[in-house]
């Protein structure tokens, strides 16, 4: 199933600063959202859309898209 809006999604994921210095993450699937209600940074949320499971995603995103 694709990811899409009304649809709760478990992710995994690193969260790592521009050097590369891991600042968060989560690896056990514990993370969870509903796609679409703007629960998420929406620079993020535009790149899982269409998603599968199993896919693998690396995302860089802009100040505009995450928290300014």
């Amino acid at each position: 199933m694709k990811i899409s809006d009304k649809h709760v999604v478990n992710i995994n994921y690193t969260l790592t600063d521009n050097d590369g210095q891991v600042i968060d993450k989560s690896e056990d699937g514990s993370f969870a959202y509903l796609h679409g209600a703007q629960n998420i940074i929406p620079g993020l949320e535009k790149a899982l859309e269409g998603k599968e499971v199993g896919d693998k995603v690396t995302v860089k995103i802009p100040p505009a898209e995450a928290y300014g």
